[in-house]
């Protein structure tokens, strides 16, 4: 059932996301591609499913016992003279004999960490045998003397197992280091960068690494946690010598008894390396044996499912590497033909990231129908295949599962929101693009797409006031909050929409909507506007109210009338002119058709609810409202002057020609005042 691999040119490339100053991604913006694309993996994640940490057994209660003393001691900090402390009051030495004993100890261990190797250790005749072996070993392994330090640790392990119960763990950990060298900075050298012979003496170390895990199994002290370390380095010896696959399953061992980063690291480093000659006749056969373990054929799988998608888009030759690494792992595991594995939804997944689509299909009819992997994969195929209606079926069975966690689950939701978009179902759209944490996507579908009152019915269902916001700056969630907040989302669509119905002239309706505070700010602006437009009242009172709505606009105008994107751009607080979707929907995705690209009625829709031309349209308008003040008050007054030069001065930076007839007005009605004089003297207004 070989597959057809798609042309290049259609082959699924890893799409970059925006980047900047915390911009968020805007995946409206993108086209078919990248919803066609198989999810990224998360090798950590992943391997955190195959090999969960372990918990002690409830009915073993011995075993219980040994790990809760182990544990207790490390998290007391108990030292090596604290040990000796506690042996020699077992066996009865006298306080003073402990305090001379134990500072001989700690002379030892100073002497091992001065290098002063000229110092050897001296011990008395009645420091307990282990701490004097075991010391005398540490001192002759750093000063480089390997044969002594040998030699003192096997003598330690030879002695009576009550006469050794603090340090057999070490010693046949050490004794194993001895065999295994430390690695060369994180992770695992290449194999080529050693002797044969240096490579086979490491499995002489394997044997002694068993040992320490069996020591430590059966109660002698493991303070530090020798026995986990001990897989790693176990792992090590195995795959210098090229056995792979039994180091995939020690370090996968490691993983589970509490060593994640060290196992990841360890586990990426043995895929890599299986990978690095793939291409080879060796390199391929290397690749075949390890299909045949189910457990390396998961990690080596998972290690290239993660790998997508991080390469940048210049870095083409890595790219076309992983590439052709997927499809020989693909074809690989296609010749294996695996029947009944546990693992068929990642093979689809590897599959369809590779391009072999036929192939991906095949695997995913053994794959349980509750994956997340293998509906999202079917999910894509189906889109493929040009059916929306049950990609988003399966989408929505993604988003659900509980199975759903980190990097994936936004990813997962925007797929959906692109999906549900394509069908005309907007707030459907809106909906999974907020439980993704997509602020810049929902904002555009709530400020250009939806009607005001499907907005408002969407609002009223899915975003229920929340107390504890009036502290809140009220721009942009990105620059406050994780994007994942989904709460936070909620209450930013309220504030969101109580613009959109000030801006549409629906003051009563918006009043409801505005956080608190806001709430206030925004009727006393109405009340003020009112009252201004009142011809019953003095004209004196109504220069006052339209000054103090210029004011409170000026002031408060993109929390108040703001958009969120284009033209104010409050989602970035106004500091930033970005926002792909709306011009990429309109124009380039338009243009290419497919999945990724609007609907006629969705662009009747953005044509239809146009936001204000002028960026800071507030601005102007509290402009306005200041010329409206002044208009009702008298010529050559201090006060006329002053809100002549200040609406003015609002907008003179950015539109000079806008400002042009506020500084007419200035000269022309208050001449004699000060600030009259100044700006007829600067032609222009006063600094």
């Amino acid at each position: 059932m070989r597959a057809v691999v798609i042309a290049a040119a259609c082959f699924l490339i890893p799409h970059a996301r925006a980047c900047g100053p915390d911009f968020p991604n805007a995946y409206l913006a993108e086209g078919s591609v990248s919803l066609l694309s198989a999810p990224e993996g998360y090798f950590a994640a992943e391997i955190e499913k195959i090999a969960p940490r372990k918990k002690a057994a409830a009915a073993d209660s011995g075993a219980a016992l040994v790990i809760a003393a182990n544990k207790a001691k490390r998290e007391n900090e108990l030292t090596e003279t604290g040990v000796l402390r506690i042996e020699l009051a077992r066996r009865g030495y006298a306080q003073e004999r402990i305090d001379a004993l134990a500072g001989e100890l700690e002379s030892a261990r100073a002497v091992i960490f001065a290098k002063d190797w000229a110092s050897p250790p001296v011990f008395s005749g009645d420091m307990p045998a282990e701490f004097a072996l075991y010391l005398n070993g540490a001192f002759a392994y750093w000063k480089g003397d390997h044969e002594t330090a040998d030699n003192r640790w096997k003598t330690l392990l030879a002695l009576p197992a009550d006469e050794r119960r603090h340090y057999t763990v070490n010693a046949a950990y050490m004794l194993g280091r001895l065999c295994v060298p430390d690695a060369q900075g994180e992770g695992i050298p290449e194999r080529q960068s050693m002797p044969v012979e240096a490579m086979r003496e490491m499995l002489h170390g394997v044997k002694w690494f068993q040992q320490t895990r069996d020591a430590a199994e059966a109660g002698f002290d493991d303070i530090s946690d020798l026995a986990q370390a001990s897989l790693g380095w176990e792992a090590r010896a195995h795959f210098f010598n090229g056995y792979s696959t039994e180091a995939i399953h020690l370090y996968l061992r490691q993983h589970a008894a509490g060593d994640r980063r060290g196992a990841v690291l360890s586990l990426r480093a043995v895929a890599r390396d299986a990978f690095e000659s793939a291409e080879s006749e060796d390199g391929a056969k290397h690749l075949r044996q390890l299909a045949r373990d189910e457990k390396s054929r998961r990690v080596l799988t998972l290690y290239l499912l993660a790998r997508f998608g991080l390469f940048p888009w210049f870095d083409d030759e890595a790219g076309k590497k992983l590439d052709r690494q997927s499809r020989i792992w693909a074809g690989i595991l296609d010749e294996a033909e695996l029947r009944d594995v546990p693992d068929t939804d990642r093979l689809a997944w590897l599959a369809y990231q590779a391009g072999y689509f036929d192939l991906a299909a095949q695997w995913l009819k053994s794959a349980s129908a509750s994956s997340v992997p293998a509906n999202w994969i079917r999910a894509k195929l189906a889109l493929r295949s040009g059916d929306a209606a049950r990609a988003g079926g399966l989408l929505e069975k993604v988003t659900s599962s509980p199975e759903l966690t980190g990097g994936a689950r936004p990813v997962a939701w925007a797929d959906l929101g692109r999906v549900r978009m394509g069908a005309g179902k907007y707030a459907g759209a809106l909906d999974a693009f907020l439980r993704g944490g997509h602020w810049q996507d929902c904002a555009y579908i709530a400020e250009r797409v939806l009607v005001l009152d499907e907005l408002v019915a969407f609002v009223d269902k899915h975003c229920p006031q929340q107390t504890g916001t009036d502290e809140r700056q009220f721009f942009s969630v990105a620059e406050e909050r994780e994007e994942q907040d989904e709460k936070a989302l909620r209450n930013e669509l309220r504030h969101l929409l109580a613009r959109r119905l000030a801006r549409a002239n629906k003051p009563e309706d918006a009043r409801a909507y505005f956080p608190e505070k806001l709430r206030q700010i925004y009727a006393a602006y109405v009340d003020d506007v009112r009252a201004g437009f009142n011809g019953e009242r003095a004209p004196g009172e109504r220069a006052k109210a339209f000054w103090n709505a210029a004011a409170s606009l000026h002031e408060n105008g993109m929390a108040l009338l703001g958009t969120e994107l284009a033209p104010d751009y409050s989602i970035w607080g106004g500091n930033f002119e970005w926002s792909p979707i709306a011009g990429a929907r309109r124009d380039k995705l338009r243009r290419e058709g497919g999945l990724g690209a609007p609907t006629a009625d969705e662009l009747q829709r953005v044509e239809a609810h146009a936001v204000p031309r002028k960026r800071f349209h507030y601005r102007y308008r509290a402009a306005d409202l200041g010329w409206w003040a002044a208009s009702l008050m008298p010529n050559d007054s201090d006060e006329t002057a002053r809100m002549l030069n200040t609406a003015g001065g609002w907008i003179k930076k950015r539109d000079p020609g806008e400002a042009n007839r506020f500084y007419r007005a200035l000269v022309i009605r208050c001449p004699n005042t000060v600030l009259g004089k100044q700006a007829a003297a600067r032609n222009w207004f006063p600094e």
